[in-house]
C-alpha cells in the first residue's frame, strides 16, 4: 500500500515531525511505500542524524509555499497540496493540519482542532468561512468505520471532541532513547535547573527567569532553545530581556542551536527540569526527554502534562515553581531521579509503533 503523508514542515525536526518519523518507521518496517509532501527538498543526513538511523520514502515538493506553512495565507494552499497528494496514494495520513478534511484518511492532533481558533470576525473571517465550512462538512460526515482519528493526549482527545464532536483514539507520542541516563550516572548530577523549549508567543520562556528570580538558593539556570524564524527571533529578544528586568544575568544562561550530544550531556547532569509557565501544553515531549535523563521535571499544571508529570510536581505559579524548585534541590536524592526515568518508560518509541499500527489496522 502507498500511504502519504501530509507534513510540510518535515525537515524542521520538532515535536510534530519526530511523531512523524516514527509512523514512517513503523509504516517501513510492515513494508508499506511512503510518500511525503514537504515544502522544501528533504535533507536525509539531517533526518538521519535527529531520528538515529535512515528512514526510506519519497517526497514531493511541489508546487512551492510563498509563505510559511504555519501562516494564516498558506490554509487554502495547504487545502490544495493536501488534495494533490491523495491523488498520489491510496491512504493519506495528516500529521501538520490538526483539523479533519473530507480526503484525509487520518489525522494526528497534536493539539485541538485548530480550525475553529481562527479569526471569526473582518476580512479575515470573511476569508475563512468556506474553509470552516469545509471542516463542518468533514465532521458531520466523518465516519468513524473510516477515518482514523488519534490525538497526542487525552487533555487533547477532550478538547478536540468538545469544539468538533470528533473522538480521536489516544496515542500518547514517543521518546527517544538518546537522552537515556545510565542509571550509574544519577549520583554525579548537579544542582542545575534545565529548562528546554521553542521561544515562541506560547511557550512564554520569559517566566523563566521571573521564576530564577524568586529563588533564593544561588542555582545555575540554563534554557537550551532553536533560533533560526523570524518569530524566534523576536523571542529571544523578549526572553534577553526579561533576564536583565529580573536581575538574573549571573544566574542563567542561554544557549541556542546546541547539539543533541550536548543537550544531552546537559540534561543528564542536571538535578532539575523546569517547563516554562506556558499558555497551554498539549502533552510535553521535552519534558519526558529530560525525565529520561533522570531530571525530577517541575511542570505547570496545565493540559497534557497532566497525564504524566506526579501532582507534587505540578505548580499553579510562578510562585509556586520557585519554591518548588527549592524544596526539589534541597531534597533531591538519586532514588527520586530514577522514578523519573520509570515515568518515561511508558512512551518509548516501541510502544508508540505498535499503538500506531493498531490504530491503523495495518
Amino acid at each position: 500500500m502507498r500511504i502519504g503523508f501530509f507534513s510540510p514542515t518535515i525537515n524542521r525536526i520538532g515535536g510534530g515531525e519526530w511523531i512523524t518519523l516514527n509512523m514512517i518507521h513503523a509504516l517501513e518496517s510492515k513494508g508499506h511505500e511512503v510518500l511525503v509532501y514537504s515544502a522544501e527538498k528533504v535533507n536525509p543526513k539531517h533526518i538521519q542524524d535527529f531520528y538515529g538511523r535512515p528512514l526510506h520514502f519519497n517526497e514531493i515538493n511541489f508546487p512551492s509555499y510563498i509563505f510559511d506553512p504555519f501562516n494564516l495565507e498558506s490554509i487554502y494552499p495547504n487545502c490544495i497540496r493536501s488534495l494533490l497528494l491523495k491523488t498520489r496514494c491510496d491512504l493519506l495520513i495528516d500529521t501538520f493540519s490538526n483539523v479533519l478534511l473530507p480526503w484525509s484518511d487520518a489525522v494526528y492532533f497534536h493539539a485541538p482542532s485548530r480550525g475553529f481558533f481562527l479569526p471569526r470576525k473582518g476580512l479575515k473571517g470573511l476569508i475563512l468561512m468556506p474553509y470552516r465550512g469545509i471542516l463542518t462538512y468533514a465532521q458531520k460526515h466523518a465516519n468513524p468505520e473510516e477515518k482514523i482519528l488519534m490525538a497526542c493526549s487525552k487533555w487533547t482527545a477532550k478538547i478536540t471532541k468538545i469544539i468538533t464532536g470528533l473522538n480521536p483514539k489516544v496515542v500518547y507520542p514517543p521518546i527517544s532513547d538518546f537522552f537515556k541516563i545510565n542509571t550509574e550516572k544519577i549520583q554525579a548530577k548537579k544542582d542545575i535547573i534545565v529548562t528546554v523549549s521553542r521561544i515562541s508567543h506560547e511557550k512564554r520562556v520569559e517566566t523563566i527567569p521571573q521564576i530564577a528570580n524568586m529563588v533564593n538558593a544561588n542555582l545555575k539556570f540554563i534554557i537550551i532553545s532553536k533560533c533560526n524564524l523570524p518569530l524566534e527571533i523576536e523571542g529571544l529578544k523578549k526572553l534577553k530581556k526579561s533576564v536583565k528586568e529580573n536581575n538574573v544575568e549571573d544566574k542563567i544562561e542561554i544557549l541556542l542551536n546546541i547539539s543533541r550530544e550536548k543537550q544531552r550531556e546537559i540534561l543528564q547532569q542536571s538535578k532539575v527540569y523546569l517547563h516554562p509557565n506556558v499558555m497551554y501544553e498539549t502533552f510535553g515531549v521535552s519534558i519526558l526527554e529530560a525525565m529520561s535523563a533522570g531530571c525530577v521535571a517541575i511542570a505547570p499544571n496545565k493540559g497534557g502534562i497532566k497525564e504524566f508529570v506526579p501532582d507534587k510536581l505540578r505548580y499553579n505559579s510562578i510562585e509556586e515553581a520557585a519554591s518548588l524548585v527549592e524544596t526539589v534541590i534541597a531534597n533531591w536524592s538519586p532514588k527520586k531521579a530514577k522514578e523519573s526515568t520509570r515515568i518515561s518508560k511508558k512512551f518509548s518509541q516501541q510502544r508508540f509503533q505498535k499503538e500506531f499500527l493498531d490504530a491503523m489496522k495495518l
